[in-house]
């Protein structure tokens, strides 16, 4: 085996006794006398060390740990955070409480019954568009019908194609754009 190597000099020892010969575990008497003419002797400097900008932040810094480590979150329990009805280690997968999106009757009721369904209303339908909606979807079923007689495809589809044109421009014609429909400067035209 290897031998431990002294990298201190020859005179020197790792680890010096005490003067008194006593051992440094058995000395604490001694340690402590000696620590207070340590400090009797260096008062000044210690003073200065005390006073000092870092001792303050340090004391500072100190105060603050204490004050964090006086609350855990390891501290609360999990009813902290809950409503606490029933201890979460004795919860199961079926244990919801809140309400389901089939009690919507019992939950609007809960709330009021000031929600009213809407009406929606077709309103008068005015006669040129009617027109022109008519023309539109005859001349597109007159094309695709024209194929199946092959002996009046020319004429027919010529018919029904100039009917699809006039209802598709009647329409675009009288299309009215999102800025005409609105109501007032505040509407988006989104409508429901």
């Amino acid at each position: 085996m290897t031998e431990n190597h002294n990298s201190n000099a020859d005179s020197e020892r790792p680890n010096p006794t005490p003067q008194d010969g006593q051992n440094s575990s058995t000395s604490g008497a001694g340690d402590d006398l000696d620590w207070a003419a340590f400090a009797a002797e260096h008062a000044d400097d210690l003073d200065d060390v005390a006073r000092s900008r870092n001792a303050r932040r340090f004391e500072r810094h100190a105060q603050r740990k204490e004050k964090e480590a006086l609350l855990s979150v390891n501290d609360l329990d999990a009813g902290t955070f809950t409503d606490d009805v029933v201890p979460l280690h004795q919860r199961g997968p079926r244990d919801h409480v809140g309400s389901s999106w089939l009690d919507t009757d019992d939950v609007m009721d809960q709330y009021g019954d000031d929600f009213v369904p809407p009406n929606p209303k077709i309103g008068h339908v005015q006669a040129s568009k009617l027109v022109f909606w008519i023309l539109l979807l005859v001349g597109v079923a007159g094309i695709i019908g024209s194929v199946f007689v092959p002996a009046l495809a020319a004429i027919l589809g010529s018919v029904f194609g100039v009917c699809a044109l006039i209802g598709a421009a009647g329409l675009i014609l009288q299309h009215k754009g999102h800025s005409e429909t609105r109501t007032n400067p505040f509407d988006d035209g989104a409508r429901v």
